[in-house]
């Protein structure tokens, strides 16, 4: 893969990380930034307390495509070294997104998505980790961690010799661990908050 070509998978992933749509549907749904709410974080799980469920398919729908469009793009382009820096700058753009002042989410939800294009039965079994944790602690935050400190030994499992993807594989759940650390600490005093059901907001309804 050349290096023209690398840029261009990166600059084009980061930019489509960059367009968060927690930021953009809770705008439409409410005329307010969603970071002004809640955790303050700019992903689904705000996007959900704040929004209800209905609003929140539609962020999940494009946090999720944002990553799927950049890894089938950019694997189009080189090959699956260019899915591999679609995953690494999607999420950058997703955490630190230009169009927002560098304040985005945490990458979970397009972490995920990514994952199931590069390998869905690894893929599949993040999702399965995530699901059971939260069904049975109710906490969001510790099915994140849990589900992806364990993407690199799947990675190790199914792909022992690509040494590329267990890279990235590594790098992308430490960091997305250590933007979970507040939450980490909250989950040791037992001050983390729980999932809760909660109705939709009408479109231009403000948030609470």
């Amino acid at each position: 893969m050349s290096f023209p070509m690398m840029l261009l998978c990166a600059v084009l992933s980061y930019l489509l990380g960059s367009l968060n749509f927690g930021i953009i549907i809770t705008k439409l749904f409410t005329g307010t930034d969603l970071r002004n709410y809640g955790s303050g974080n700019a992903g689904t799980t705000n996007a959900y307390r704040v929004l209800g469920l209905g609003p929140t398919v539609w962020v999940m729908l494009g946090d999720a495509l944002k990553g799927v469009i950049a890894v089938i793009l950019c694997g189009l382009l080189g090959g699956e070294t260019g899915s591999l820096y679609a995953f690494l700058f999607v999420i950058l753009g997703h955490v630190f997104p230009l169009f927002y002042d560098f304040r985005g989410g945490k990458g979970i939800l397009t972490a995920e998505a990514m994952v199931l294009v590069l390998d869905w039965r690894i893929g599949l079994i993040l999702l399965g980790i995530f699901l059971v944790v939260v069904f049975a602690t109710r906490y969001v935050s510790l099915g994140s961690c849990l589900a992806v400190s364990t993407y690199p030994v799947w990675v190790a499992i199914f792909h022992p010799e690509n040494d590329i993807m267990l890279f990235t594989g590594l790098f992308a759940a430490v960091w997305i661990v250590i933007l979970h650390r507040e939450n980490i600490k909250r989950l040791f005093k037992g001050t983390e908050n729980k999932f809760t059901p909660r109705k939709s907001v009408k479109r231009q309804d403000k948030a609470e």
